[in-house]
């Protein structure tokens, strides 16, 4: 065999075991590739997967949020409601204590006036009557109320006084009449109580339509009234008088 033959043989063996090892590379290359890729698009669909999970999360997150914010709102709204009926129902009762208590003094008002406008009109010109006369006893003394009216012009005075005298029974079972004094409050100047002694129960007038007054009579130790006679006098002279009875002690 000549050198020429011989080279080309080794290079047909070379090429021929060339041949037959490149199959296992090139199907290890495939499988390399198919890994490769494999893993690429798992990591691909995971990514998807958490790009679409985040996004989802994030629009359940806001549309929670906003729906908090509506709740808050409501239960604000529900609050400041219950307060404003909590307001309104304590001036719905304010309302009705009020009324109440305009409701008593519309009473006591009425009482009163039933007291005052009763009786006879005024009488002539100048002169004075005993519009309203009202006497109660209350333990030792006697409580009175009296309205006295004068037609008259509005510059002329009524200048006089004003005696009560009741008539009833003394310790010893006798009638008797007696003149009633101004129970003196505590502590009354004793220049006053000479004052109130020296007018034998005499209590100074002077007004020109209409005169109220009121107040405590001391009743004698042991003298039981039953009846009283205001008599309003002008100097020594009795200008208009009434009597009142009275109801039996309690």
């Amino acid at each position: 065999m000549s050198n020429k033959d011989s080279v080309a043989h080794e290079v047909q063996a070379s090429s021929s075991s060339r041949q037959s090892g490149g199959k296992p590379l090139a199907v290890l290359a495939l499988l390399v590739g198919l890994t490769v890729g494999a893993v690429a698009a798992r990591y691909w669909f995971q990514s998807e997967a958490s790009q679409q999970y985040n996004s989802m999360r994030q629009s359940m997150q806001t549309e929670l949020d906003t729906r908090s914010s509506e709740l808050a709102g409501a239960r604000a709204e529900a609050d400041a409601l219950e307060g404003k009926l909590a307001v309104e129902e304590s001036t719905r009762k304010g309302l009705e204590a009020s009324l109440q208590a305009l409701q008593s003094e519309l009473g006591r008002a009425r009482d009163q006036l039933a007291f005052f406008d009763q009786l006879l009109p005024p009488g002539p010109k100048g002169a004075v009557s005993i519009r309203a006369l009202e006497v109660e006893q209350l333990g030792p003394t006697l409580q009175y109320k009296v309205l006295l009216m004068r037609n008259a012009q509005s510059d002329s005075l009524f200048t006089g006084d004003m005696q009560f005298m009741a008539s009833g029974t003394q310790a010893d079972g006798k009638e008797a009449k007696i003149i009633l004094k101004a129970v003196l409050a505590p502590g009354t100047p004793d220049s006053a109580a000479e004052d109130a002694v020296a007018d034998a129960g005499k209590f100074a007038l002077s007004f020109d339509e209409f005169q109220r007054a009121n107040g405590l009579l001391g009743i004698p130790q042991g003298f039981v009234p039953r009846s009283v006679t205001l008599n309003v006098l002008e100097g020594k002279n009795i200008r208009v008088s009434r009597t009142v009875k009275l109801s039996a002690a309690d």
